[in-house]
């Protein structure tokens, strides 16, 4: 007999069922179209071994097939020590169909299986990463934005000179983009480490890292929303136009972009899935238009930047040329109203795990910070 569960931190999946002999069922719990793609459960085997098949559908409520098919075929990962440790499935073990997909397993008896489309990033396993930072490396501190709606502490690193530029660097706005996660926190591991050029941008710079922004669409496994249904990348919504954003989550990292100088912010978020896109390994990346920068030594900055993401980035694989922010993003508006320049990349989670994303996330980085040193050195 086996056991579908889907109510463990990062989990998603609903309307568990058994459809005939050793084939099942179940529905992704999506947010709205073309956020409705990703899945996490748990199997349990408690009778004896077996060969079934999972077939896993688009949200009925939502009612997007194309939006989530979409992001299939991908990489299918699989554990069985509870999300220590994923491997890829074989492909052959994965069929992408019209409307839903078909996953085929054997589980021996007693075990079981964690199965999901994106290697999960947990808000708390972060957490204590980040804690474990600050204690382990002493050159760094930990602070909070505040409490989200569901009451969870925002948590970030501050390390650096807190005389120089501010650079403040996120992921997590959509929960389950988990590769941008990683990435932020290979960057809070690689500035606060004694790696030569971590301890000179140390000396020149003020970073604060956040990579968890949404902990409670985090913990419930939601594909884009806050507990309050808002999506944090469009967090304006449908006025751009408004003072702040009217979300808890979004009214606290508007705050800490805007009450303090800030000089770059770096956000990460994910693609998934390579059906639709170009040639692997399939990253991609946002801009806004120069002149929406009305300071013009800030333009320059943006301009080298967005040639830096171009050149000497894994980003053009998507597509030659990036894709435009929404108006009611905080890039957009941060550019339009204070001139803060950015970098805002999307990091492939077909191609990458926890180890991939982090290197991706810091050659980017690395990247930017040469490019944005040199620029505000030399004007």
């Amino acid at each position: 007999m086996l056991k579908f569960s889907s109510t463990f931190e990062c989990g998603n999946g609903k309307n568990f069922c058994q459809i005939s002999e050793n084939r099942y069922r179940c529905e992704v719990v999506g947010d709205k179209k073309v956020y409705c793609y990703y899945f996490c459960f748990e199997v349990e085997n408690t009778g004896g071994d077996t060969s079934f098949t999972v077939e896993v559908w688009h949200d009925p409520v939502v009612n997007d097939p194309e939006g989530f098919i979409s992001h299939f075929p991908t990489t299918i990962w699989v554990t069985t020590d509870d999300g220590k440790r994923f491997h890829a499935l074989e492909q052959t073990c994965c069929h992408t169909l019209d409307d839903h997909i078909e996953i085929s397993l054997f589980l021996k008896q007693g075990k079981k299986l964690r199965i999901t489309n994106n290697w999960p990033c947990t808000y708390s396993d972060t957490c204590n990463f980040l804690k474990n930072l600050v204690k382990d490396r002493k050159n760094c501190k930990l602070f909070s934005l505040g409490t989200s709606a569901g009451n969870r502490e925002i948590l970030g690193i501050k390390t650096g000179n807190a005389s120089g530029p501010r650079i403040l660097c996120l992921a997590g706005q959509h929960p389950v983009e988990f590769p941008g996660i990683w990435a932020c926190r290979a960057i809070a591991d690689f500035i606060t480490s004694g790696i030569p050029l971590a301890e000179s941008l140390r000396n020149k710079f003020l970073f604060e890292i956040i990579p968890v922004a949404n902990p409670d669409g985090n913990v419930a496994g939601r594909n884009c929303f806050t507990d309050e249904g808002i999506d944090l990348y469009q967090v304006f919504g449908d006025n751009p136009d408004r003072k702040q954003p009217d979300s808890i989550e979004g009214k606290l990292l508007w705050r800490w972009a805007t009450e303090q100088r800030t000089d770059l912010w770096i956000n990460f978020h994910c693609y998934l899935g390579w059906r639709t896109n170009s040639e692997f390994p399939y990253d991609g990346w946002y801009q806004v238009p120069y002149d929406v920068f009305k300071d013009h030594s800030k333009r320059k900055i943006y301009r080298a930047l967005c040639d830096t993401m171009r050149l000497l980035t894994d980003a053009p694989s998507t597509s030659t040329e990036p894709d435009t922010h929404w108006l009611n993003s905080y890039e957009y508006q941060l550019a339009r109203r204070f001139s803060i320049p950015h970098a805002f990349y999307e990091i492939n989670g077909a191609t990458a795990g926890p180890f991939q994303s982090a290197k991706r996330g810091l050659k980017v980085f690395r990247n930017i910070m040469k490019t944005f040193e040199h620029v505000m050195k030399n004007g």
